[in-house]
């Protein structure tokens, strides 16, 4: 989507769509070899992640108010809720860009505590410089990626190239990692961030059980506004979209790879009823639990 609003703009997985501008989407990710010339009238705020490669030239611009310079070989890291404006790029630049969404980002890259201290170093370090020999890593992925989306889409296509995209991601978080100060319990991590990542911790330990932000906020010693405040702040998410995130990625795999019913399901998750569980189904997965089920098997059949 995009909105008018003092020339801001808003740009997440759908409006780059409705741009005609992607090489390569399916649902999660996008691929663009070439990012457009015209520099950005306004702000722009990303609801996404973006990466910008440079393969030649250079591209100059703000990021969250502050000025940024990325020349060959460097790949820019624009996290969700990132302002960017007043960009402009040498005649000869070249760049190829990944866009990946939230839904990408959260089940591809486990919320750990070194993942969101790696996160944290990036929103202040968004340029990465990389070395001969790991661009030379990261043409080889990209080169990968260009001879896949020009297959024909065959039978696990999406997942092959997800697999290359989460890949060539670890590569890069192994490049960002001796660069960053990991924090421990009772080292240097602000407070929000510490709140967040025992919140996260919470969550994976009830394993998608259907639980309220008050009942989370008790657990942590704090109010529930303050809890959703946290988790915006560090992640752009409030607590109850991520409560969702963890139900929904739970009931995914019980419909996948259980051969529980779909009341045992409801139950060990703790709905209330079936009606509730389905209605919570259809809303994130499009379809009802029974035939989200039989999709998937019928995917397991061909």
């Amino acid at each position: 989507m995009t909105k008018d609003n003092n020339k801001e703009q808003y740009i997440d997985y759908d409006f780059i769509l409705g741009k005609g501008i992607a090489d390569y989407s399916d649902g999660d990710i996008v691929v663009i070899e070439k990012i457009g010339a015209k520099p950005i009238e306004g702000t722009v705020k990303l609801d996404m992640v973006l990466m910008i490669y440079c393969l030649k030239g250079r591209i100059q611009g703000e990021i969250n108010g502050k000025t940024w310079l990325a020349e060959e070989g460097d790949v820019v890291i624009c996290l969700p809720n990132s302002y960017l404006s007043n960009y402009m790029m040498t005649p000869d630049f070249d760049s190829r860009i990944i866009g990946l969404s939230y839904d990408a980002i959260l089940n591809n890259i486990p919320m750990t505590k070194d993942a969101l201290d790696l996160l944290s170093y990036v929103s202040k370090n968004p340029i990465i410089h990389l070395d001969a020999e790991r661009q030379d890593l990261i043409n080889k992925y990209y080169s990968i990626i260009d001879h896949k989306i020009k297959q024909p889409h065959n039978l696990f296509h999406k997942e092959i190239m997800h697999s290359i995209f989460t890949c060539a991601v670890f590569e890069l978080c192994a490049i960002i990692a001796p660069h960053v100060n990991y924090t421990r319990d009772g080292g240097t991590m602000k407070q929000a961030n510490l709140l967040f990542h025992k919140f996260i911790n919470l969550l994976s330990k009830n394993e998608g059980r259907t639980c309220s932000v008050k009942k989370y906020a008790e657990e942590l010693c704090i109010t529930p506004k303050y809890l959703s405040f946290i988790c915006k702040q560090v992640s752009g998410k409030t607590a109850l979209e991520w409560i969702h995130e963890y139900t929904i990625k739970s009931i995914e795999r019980y419909l996948k790879h259980s051969n529980l019913s779909i009341k045992e399901i409801a139950d060990r998750l703790g709905f209330p009823n079936l009606s509730f569980f389905g209605k919570f189904t259809k809303n994130y997965l499009g379809v009802s639990p029974t035939e989200y089920r039989r999709q998937q098997s019928m995917k397991k059949e061909v």
